[in-house]
């Protein structure tokens, strides 16, 4: 599941940290204007589930790369 994880951030431009087993911190955009968006993505493995919790960026930018790359994912 985390490889999949993985490509769907990597083909949306995302740099990412794995933090903890099921936590990644992601980062999307240019920090100069208002599309940056930073969130944690929690990973539930048993149920096939992403959560995503907005640490910092515009929603209408935070709702646009959590589409993005909820669409390259293949779960």
């Amino acid at each position: 599941m985390m490889r999949e994880i993985r490509k769907g951030l990597d083909a949306s431009s995302c740099d990412y940290e794995r933090r903890e087993r099921f936590l990644v911190f992601c980062v999307q955009g240019d920090e100069h204007t208002e599309s940056l968006v930073r969130w944690e993505l929690v990973v539930w493995e048993l149920l096939r589930q992403l959560i995503s919790e907005r640490k910092s960026g515009t929603s209408r930018a935070f709702k646009n790369i959590a589409s993005k790359i909820a669409n390259e994912l293949k779960l």
